[in-house]
């Protein structure tokens, strides 16, 4: 749902050219604001104010370096040290609202939303580990290890605390097999369905009996391990780790996590031969997640015009994105809280096949949330904003303009802008408004952009 004048930025019908780097001195298309909000929406949750212009001054190559330019480390080290006392308090809102503050000021396209798509797609539910620590030490290897070679989160993931005690994986025993971890490990992890056998899923039970928990941590207890040979897809094994290493190989894997990053970065439909080619080049860059995203966001197919507003926010996109918009310092518990109202708790999705996400997370009680949201950050409302951050982005001679008032809180909370109808039945909405008080008419100003179906979307 682009704008009318925005030039049309067609997708490649070649795959190879779909996947080049999107270079506006080539010819491929314009840099504008269009196609650095687009980024920074998809990359990190958001623009802040004067991002997108600053932005646009440099080339398409110089922003990409600059998001994938690792965060500062000792930032890290201090939202760690923050995180290990948060995660002692077993209080599950504790924890997701210094996550979400994380995502508030992430500017590392590897970071803090590459791990809401590694939460989502390992799914742990707090209600049944409840033990802080171990969400946290879950949730710390898929941010660094997410970033990496899918080889070795895949083997965190199998060996972690919480996935284990999550999918009963820490009482699977010598002669009695538990196959939930085997059978979650192929369908939802690293295969998808169809790419393997009911006899696959046992001998992969087999494969993990004696992987445990005992105070908090990982351990192999090999008295409850099976060891006599395991054969899985054709192939024998004898423990986990090498049913990680099978699993990495199969040709499915790569074919799986290429279509739904791409679905989480791009677009809902992904195109067949874009996606084969891509799984093939992954493949050879052994399966490195870093590599796939930063392909991904920087692609022509990325900054096609099909693929721009395609995707519909989750409640922490609309969110997080809606605080770095006006810059503001909420209170991260009614951040999370927010969320949560809207369907979208952080270390509690609804069971292990993660948020259904898409349209989905649109429903009349859902869109009600979002209002009230948007009403609360709009009244810089007591309690959640710290401060009144509307007030300070927007000059005050625009105060009792409508046009004008709307033009700059369209330039800060949607810098692509708005169609011609569109804008021009907002504009006349807030020039028939009673609300002729300053404050007020800049709050119903804002509060009608963020509840725009614009708005919502990514």
């Amino acid at each position: 749902m682009s704008s009318p004048r925005e030039p049309f930025v067609a997708l490649p019908q070649d795959p190879a050219a779909a996947l080049e780097a999107y270079d506006p001195q080539l010819g491929h298309g314009p840099w504008d604001a269009h196609h650095v909000a687009h980024l920074l929406r998809r990359a990190v949750g958001g623009a802040r104010p004067g991002q997108v212009e600053e932005m646009r001054r440099s080339t398409a190559h110089g922003v990409m370096e600059r998001l994938f330019t690792p965060s500062d480390i000792s930032l890290e080290s201090i939202w760690g040290a923050s995180g290990v006392a948060l995660a002692a308090t077993n209080e599950r809102p504790r924890l997701a609202s210094w996550w979400l503050m994380k995502l508030a000021q992430d500017e590392y396209a590897l970071g803090n939303r590459l791990a809401v798509f590694w939460h989502d797609h390992f799914s742990t539910t707090w209600s049944k580990i409840a033990d802080g620590q171990q969400m946290l030490t879950q949730h710390s290897a898929q941010l660094v290890l997410g970033a990496g070679p899918f080889r070795k989160l895949l083997h965190a993931m199998v060996e972690d605390p919480a996935m284990l005690r999550f999918l009963d994986g820490d009482s699977n025993r010598r002669g009695l097999p538990n196959e939930n971890l085997a059978r979650e490990l192929f369908e939802l992890f690293a295969l998808g369905p169809g790419n393997y056998t009911e006899a696959d899923i046992r001998e992969a039970a087999r494969a993990l009996t004696g992987n445990t928990v005992r105070q908090g941590s990982f351990v192999f207890e090999k008295m409850f391990h099976d060891p006599e040979p395991k054969k899985v897809f054709g192939k024998t094994i004898q423990n986990g780790k090498q049913l990680v290493d099978l699993i990495i190989e199969q040709p499915a894997c790569a074919d799986f996590l290429v279509n739904k990053l791409w679905r989480y970065y791009v677009s809902p439909d992904p195109p067949k031969d874009v996606l084969q080619l891509l799984a093939e080049r992954w493949r050879e860059h052994d399966l490195d997640t870093g590599w796939l995203v930063r392909t991904l966001l920087s692609s022509r197919a990325f900054h096609a015009t099909p693929s721009m507003f395609s995707l519909i926010k989750s409640p922490i996109d609309y969110v997080v994105g809606v605080i770095r918009a006006v810059s503001g310092r909420p209170d991260p518990r009614e951040m999370d809280a927010a969320c949560a109202r809207m369907g979208q708790e952080l270390f509690e999705p609804p069971g292990v096949q993660g948020w259904q996400g898409g349209s989905a997370w649109i429903h009349t009680a859902s869109w009600l949330e979002r209002t009230k949201f948007a009403f609360a950050v709009a009244a810089g409302r007591r309690g959640f904003m710290r401060d009144a951050p509307l007030g300070k982005l927007f000059p005050e001679r625009h105060r009792l303009q409508a046009k004008a008032l709307l033009d700059d809180v369209l330039r800060v909370m949607l810098p692509t802008g708005l169609g011609e109808e569109r804008r021009a039945t907002l504009q006349n909405q807030l020039e028939s408004s009673p609300n002729r008080v300053t404050t007020t008419l800049l709050q119903e100003t804002a509060y009608s952009v963020m509840c725009l179906p614009e708005y919502h979307l990514s």
